[in-house]
């Protein structure tokens, strides 16, 4: 048995973005707690920014919190918009709110980041021919070759990565990322019922 370098890394990035969910919803039980003196917003508005480290920084390990991407710790945000590339590459025509769950983000920084993404004509938002609520976003031709870019580059940092195990490594570090993502995904179950069904 083999394992792909890719799909190992998306066991990663689906165990972050489930990680990510489980803290929040975790944030929205502890409604009775009192707000802690420390909370502050940044000069971007984001809210939850401490000046401990009591939050997970997933793409940022020096982050005061567990969105790295926000560009008011010096990130261009350029990393999330490529992750919208490549699943719009797998799936053009992904409404915007599936992409946002996909994603592990909200739905207003989904919307920022869009916002970005237009402007720089890799993306166009169409309303849906049934339901005009509902709005899907497609690749343009710039957008799709910027995927088929990314895409590649993703495949060479996998292979870098994993290089230092060997076959039967990986099948075992698959196997324990399984179970990672099966313990995740029952921790959630009570508090998002979607969930179980990524």
């Amino acid at each position: 048995m083999t394992v792909d370098d890719e799909e190992l890394m998306q066991q990663l990035q689906r165990a972050s973005i489930l990680m990510r969910r489980s803290r929040r919803a975790r944030v929205k039980n502890r409604v009775d707690e009192p707000e802690r003196s420390s909370e502050r917003r940044c000069g971007h508005g984001h809210k939850g920014h401490h000046d401990g480290r009591d939050t997970v920084a997933f793409d940022d390990p020096d982050a005061m919190h567990g969105y790295g991407n926000h560009t008011c710790h010096g990130g261009s945000g350029r990393h999330g918009q490529n992750r919208i590339l490549a699943i719009l590459a797998m799936g053009d025509g992904t409404s915007q709110k599936d992409l946002a769950y996909l994603l592990g983000i909200r739905p207003q920084s989904l919307s920022e980041a869009l916002d970005k993404l237009e402007e720089s004509k890799l993306i166009e938002r169409r309303h849906g021919s049934d339901d005009k609520r509902i709005v899907n976003v497609h690749l343009t031709e710039a957008g799709l070759q910027r995927a088929r870019r990314v895409a590649e580059d993703r495949k060479k940092a996998a292979a870098s990565i994993f290089s230092v195990l060997s076959e039967d490594e990986k099948v075992q570090f698959s196997t324990s990322m399984e179970k990672i993502l099966a313990s995740l995904v029952d921790r959630l179950s009570d508090t998002d019922p979607r969930s179980d069904a990524e």
